[in-house]
């Protein structure tokens, strides 16, 4: 792996890696005053920009002994990356969902949610494909899981099984992905607001149904 090793406004050291995706790509040095350093300072904190990370502790005590301190501990990393360890803080505010150790019968998805669902890896989906990620009937989910134990992305995740909820939709479309709804992101550091916009960014911008909420 290629690595770019940056120190942006001589502040924050960033570890970055093109994955081939332009919404995920950055180039820092066309936004920032960048510095390519060959000693890094004691316990600098760092942020790795690598793509997905399948063992994230391994990835830190490696950076730990080059004398880097990854932005996010292994806890941290779980809690923010995987289902299981940010689904049970907002449980009471996010669709039912649980984790498997392997796909479910359509029976199982039956008796427990009913259809349709939204299936997914435990860390991702397969961006966003619609046929690995909705199945509104047993013969969709049959097919869904075919698809699942052959896809690069998700055949290694533990699955997921969301109660599937109807958000308001949005105009446009995506080619290849699930229909976009009213979809909001917003990022959160040290519990403070840092940053929000709507998901689906190759749409037009849209707001909040409600002004005052935006």
């Amino acid at each position: 792996m290629e690595l770019n090793i940056a120190r942006l406004e001589d502040r924050l050291l960033v570890i970055s890696h093109k994955v081939g995706a332009l919404a995920y790509d950055f180039d820092f040095q066309l936004n920032f005053s960048c510095v390519h350093p060959f000693q890094f300072r004691n316990s600098e904190l760092c942020i790795l920009r690598i793509g997905p990370i399948s063992h994230y502790e391994q990835e830190y005590e490696e950076k730990a002994g080059w004398g880097l301190r990854l932005v996010n501990s292994p806890q941290e990393h779980f809690r923010a990356s995987e289902l299981e360890g940010w689904y049970p803080l907002i449980s009471d505010l996010t669709p039912a969902t649980r984790v498997f150790d392997t796909l479910p019968s359509a029976a199982e998805i039956e008796d427990e949610f009913g259809w349709p669902v939204f299936v997914k890896g435990a860390r991702q989906t397969s961006k966003h494909n619609p046929i690995l990620s909705v199945a509104r009937n047993a013969v969709d989910y049959v097919r869904l899981c075919d698809g699942y134990h052959h896809d690069p992305i998700l055949h290694w995740q533990r699955p997921a099984v969301r109660q599937f909820v109807e958000l308001d939709p949005v105009a446009g479309d995506v080619p290849g992905k699930v229909r976009p709804l009213r979809e909001f992101r917003t990022f959160w550091w040290n519990g403070e607001l840092v940053g929000c916009g709507h998901y689906w960014y190759q749409l037009p911008t849209y707001g909040f149904r409600y002004p005052f909420l935006w």
